[in-house]
């Protein structure tokens, strides 16, 4: 009991769109009148019919049924070679089906598109697009990409410069298009070209293009550095107008608290000694301009008598120039005031000054001497009280100056001791001295 099924034809070809159809003989193998179900298996069976379905024979019996192929225009159905078989199933014997095999062949279409996007670019020294081609076709495709224009001033670069694209698939390849010449300034330059996609036996693809070219400089390139010019000169303005007065002025005010703090820290005069406001000891005042006395004045004090000297010590006998500051400091101390103390180990091993009746000396600096390079000590004092002890050989020319100086009043003395050796048998006696200088009134 059974069926058989016999293909007439088992090559097919078939092209997208069309139809083909072939033939199939149907036999009742069985002893018992059959009902056959026809139907095509494999990937063809989606586009693939057979007319009439479902047949009836009786035993021994035989009928021809067709199959109909319609493969749709669609890149779905693939171009090649597509497997399918034919089968009868028996209802009266399951096992009794029966299956012919063939092949049928698709044929390749083509439909393909370029387009460049997009289609009109600007830029100064190039510009970039992209070619986008679809491949609509049922087969794959491979395009060689190129670029011209018409009167050759243009350069293509493609990336990549061929495409592969698979049926029903898009590809695309970036396009940076650049002049030979660029220009600084002036009207906008306008480039036309084509971008073509082709390949072997088939039509090229073609896409319209157009580049426009501007300048390096830019027409607001000018206006926009005048703007910026004039922002800075606005700036400027404002700063000098009205920032920098309110800083000078918060600067001001921030200070004033401090100076009034330093007015009332500062040290007050020294009184001088033996009554009366005018100059100390008689002494002769000259005012000229430009000081800080009444219209700028500048006092000028000379002493009338010279200082008083114990051992070698030489003052200023000439009397000395005194400014008055505008912030009153050394006016304090009065006018300023030097003498030299010079000390011989073998004749005068001391020497003192002695401030005058009347006067006060305020010791700012001391400056000490040791040319020959004396070893020993030397001190300085004051009213037999040590001041400073130093050793000799420590110094050749030292300077000590005192922060808040030492006030020596009337009849007070500055003394200079040394006790040393001479250096060698070249000095007959060692030989030092102490400059003091400051203020005296």
């Amino acid at each position: 009991m059974g069926a058989s099924a016999i293909l007439m034809s088992r090559e097919i070809v078939v092209a997208p769109g069309g139809e083909v159809r072939t033939t199939v003989r149907v036999r009742n193998t069985g002893g018992v009148v059959d009902q056959f179900d026809l139907q095509v298996l494999g990937a063809a069976a989606e586009w693939a019919t057979i007319e009439p379905p479902s047949i009836s024979l009786f035993p021994g019996i035989e009928q021809s049924v067709h199959v109909v192929f319609r493969p749709p225009r669609s890149a779905a159905v693939l171009a090649g070679r597509t497997p399918f078989a034919v089968k009868a199933a028996s209802h009266e014997d399951v096992n009794g089906s029966a299956v012919d095999e063939g092949v049928v062949e698709v044929l390749p279409f083509d439909e393909r598109s370029a387009e460049l996007i997009p289609r009109t670019s600007r830029g100064r020294r190039s510009a970039t697009h992209e070619l986008a081609v679809d491949n609509r076709g049922n087969a794959p495709i491979s395009v060689q990409l190129s670029g011209l224009d018409a009167e050759g001033t243009l350069a293509f670069e493609f990336e990549p410069p061929q495409l592969d694209v698979g049926p029903g698939a898009a590809q695309f390849a970036k396009i940076r298009v650049k002049p030979a010449r660029h220009f600084w300034r002036g009207q906008n330059k306008t480039f036309a070209f084509v971008v073509r996609a082709e390949q072997e036996g088939q039509t090229p693809l073609a896409a319209d293009g157009t580049m426009v070219q501007g300048a390096i400089l830019p027409k607001w390139f000018w206006k926009a550095v005048i703007a910026v010019l004039a922002l800075l000169l606005l700036l400027v303005v404002l700063w000098f107008a009205l920032v920098k007065p309110q800083i000078k002025s918060s600067a001001k005010d921030a200070v004033a608290p401090l100076e009034s703090r330093l007015d009332a820290a500062s040290i007050p005069t020294l009184p001088a000694a033996g009554g009366g406001g005018g100059a100390p000891g008689g002494a002769t005042t000259t005012t000229a301009a430009g000081g800080s006395g009444p219209s700028g004045a500048t006092t000028t004090t000379t002493p009338s008598s010279p200082s008083t000297t114990t051992g070698s010590a030489t003052t200023n006998p000439s009397g000395a120039t005194s400014s008055t500051f505008a912030n009153g400091a050394v006016s304090a101390y009065g006018n300023p005031f030097d003498t030299r103390l010079e000390v011989q180990s073998g004749t005068a091993p001391s020497a003192s000054y002695v401030v005058p009746a009347g006067q006060t000396f305020a010791l700012t600096d001391i400056f000490l001497q040791n040319p020959q390079g004396d070893t020993g000590r030397l001190t300085l004092s004051r009213k037999g009280v040590v001041l400073i002890d130093v050793a000799l050989e420590n110094i050749r020319l030292s300077d000590l100056h005192q922060i808040a100086p030492l006030i020596f009043h009337s009849g007070e003395d500055v003394t200079m001791t040394i006790a040393c050796t001479a250096p060698g048998p070249g000095s007959a006696q060692c030989d030092d001295a102490a400059s003091l200088s400051g203020f005296q009134q």
